[in-house]
């Protein structure tokens, strides 16, 4: 879970008809998202090689869609670096009493958009960006900062610290819920996320897009990831019982935290005498921050020290998402460095591109950052992920396979305590539907119509030199993808028979080598698997393997 679940998930929602947003949602995440990140974890586990390099394994022609997530990433990572540099504003803003985003001072609205933001009051009647006038700026460099030092030299250290970060924001939202789920107009709110059904929005393709983009952000199937972390992991580890614990708290934390925002919003719209989707569109994007500095209030004398813990619970769960996504930016570089012959220190790749990606930060950190930022989010953060989700949908089907993705997943998992004779993916009806149907055709469909309706309506009404920026991206990434598209060559991938991996699986099924007995064949695997290795070796000093960023996984390693 990450921050994403808390920032974006409650807007998506109440921008797009609330329950019906929700229901799309979960539609959403069980037909594309949560598949999606299971067939990575398998490929991953099975491929052994960073994002970068696995594709390119299965087919020389999709080494391009490699550096296309690396792109993804690091523009996603660039400015939810941003996001999460928010919240320490409000760190400070707590230990100060009267709070100064209270009533009594400046009010919620208010502190966010002029001390947090700097944002200007017409932000489309400005030239440029509008220099810098705000705290973001500065809190951005910090979080650089931490992230570096972290990622550099505390590895051993996130890998421990990850289950508090993970466990307590489950019990500060629970809280939190308890506390203003008895506020009054909270029943409004709640009726809104949960009771508020608008057929009519289930007919309108952008809600579906907006959805499926929204699982799609929180869970990061697309963004390589998972692919990369499941590489890591050991040939035995069960990465299906591991992608379904993932999946279901993923969504299951987003709609926790949709109950705990909706009481609040609800509450806001009664003292307000307004409806409950207009107190929640009002602040746009900001929507979760303005809503914890509201509800606040109601702590009474303890609401400074839980302003803290609850704004410290925002930054651990942006950390969480910073770390994984950040690790695997890094992870492609030394890999890239390795290959060319450069074997720099950690520390030295993890500056220069903390360094650089500061810098392009602060892009939205300017008075017309929130606007810049929303237009990325957009063309990158939804329509460039959905193409790649698309396309991996589809060399899922024609490269991997069906038949090879379970054989996968079985013999990652025979023999195991929960699993003697291996896992098989289920229910399969289902699981086939998602493979061949709903996730590259679903995917594909959405973003062609995202493609469509931004050409003829720009996004958020901005000039067309504004959104310019963000279809430059967008064609520079399809570029990417598409750039290795004629390359010819073999997949590197064994047939199905002569795999030494599924020797184990394929042998207590009965299908033997000719002539071979039992001990014969598990010989034969043996030498098969090492004799695989040396033909797998490369120019990287023997190995293409992803480069181990410091050893951890930790993100993976809790989950197991």
């Amino acid at each position: 879970i990450g921050i994403g679940n808390v920032w974006r998930f409650p807007y998506v929602i109440a921008t797009n008809g609330g329950s019906a947003a929700l229901f799309a949602y979960l539609v959403c995440a069980v037909l594309v998202a949560w598949p999606l990140f299971t067939y990575e974890l398998i490929f991953g586990q099975y491929i052994s090689k960073c994002n970068v390099d696995a594709w390119p394994a299965v087919h020389p022609r999709w080494k391009g869609l490699g550096f296309a997530q690396f792109m993804l990433l690091f523009i996603i990572q660039t400015y939810m670096q941003v996001v999460i540099a928010y919240t320490l504003p409000y760190i400070k803003a707590s230990c100060i009493e009267p709070l100064p985003y209270s009533d009594e001072v400046h009010g919620e609205k208010k502190y966010w958009e002029t001390f947090v933001l700097g944002k200007h009051p017409d932000p489309l009647s400005i030239k440029g960006l509008g220099g810098f006038d705000g705290e973001v700026w500065a809190a951005l460099l910090i979080m650089w900062i931490i992230t570096f030092f972290s990622v550099s030299f505390g590895k051993k250290l996130l890998a421990k610290i990850t289950y508090v970060t993970v466990l307590m924001p489950v019990v500060l939202m629970i809280v939190l819920l308890i506390v203003t789920v008895r506020q009054p107009g909270a029943s409004d709110g709640i009726a809104f996320y949960i009771g508020k059904f608008d057929g009519k929005k289930l007919g309108e393709v952008q809600t579906w897009a907006t959805a499926c983009a929204q699982i799609l952000f929180s869970l990061s199937p697309g963004f390589g990831s998972a692919i990369t972390y499941a590489s890591f992991i050991g040939k035995k580890e069960d990465v299906y019982k591991a992608s379904l614990i993932v999946c279901v708290s993923n969504s299951a934390f987003s709609i926790l935290a949709g109950f705990a925002v909706f009481s609040i919003v609800g509450s806001v719209a009664y003292e307000n005498g307004i409806t409950v989707e207009e107190a929640a569109t009002e602040v746009g994007t900001g929507l979760a921050f303005f809503t914890i500095a509201e509800a606040m209030g109601l702590f009474g004398n303890a609401k400074n020290a839980m302003s803290v813990l609850f704004y410290v619970m925002l930054f651990t769960l942006g950390l969480d998402s910073s770390y994984a996504n950040f690790e695997t930016l890094v992870a492609f570089v030394e890999t890239a460095l390795h290959r060319k012959g450069y074997k720099p220190p950690l520390w030295t790749i993890t500056l220069s591109m903390s360094v650089v990606m500061f810098l392009l930060g602060l892009i939205f950190c300017t008075r017309k950052g929130t606007q810049v930022l929303g237009m990325i989010d957009m063309y990158i953060g939804t329509m460039l992920l959905l193409f790649i989700c698309c396309c991996e949908g589809f060399i899922f089907n024609f490269g991997m396979g069906w038949k090879r993705l379970t054989l996968a997943l079985q013999a990652a998992t025979i023999g195991n305590k929960g699993s003697p004779n291996g896992r098989s993916l289920f229910p399969n009806w289902l699981c086939r539907l998602d493979l061949h149907v709903t996730v590259p055709i679903g995917t594909g469909f959405l973003f062609i119509y995202q493609f469509v309706d931004l050409a003829r309506n720009p996004y958020g009404g901005y000039p067309a030199s504004t959104n310019g920026w963000g279809w430059a991206l967008l064609v520079v990434g399809l570029a990417i993808a598409f750039s290795t598209i004629w390359k010819r060559g073999e997949s590197q991938l064994p047939p199905i028979e002569d795999d030494p991996r599924f020797q184990e699986v394929l042998n207590a099924e009965g299908i033997k080598g000719e002539g071979k007995n039992d001990e014969t064949a598990r010989d034969g695997k043996d030498d098969a698997e090492e004799e695989f290795v040396d033909k797998e070796a490369g120019d990287l000093d023997g190995s293409e393997k992803p480069i181990d960023v410091g050893g951890e996984a930790p993100v993976m390693e809790a989950v197991a």
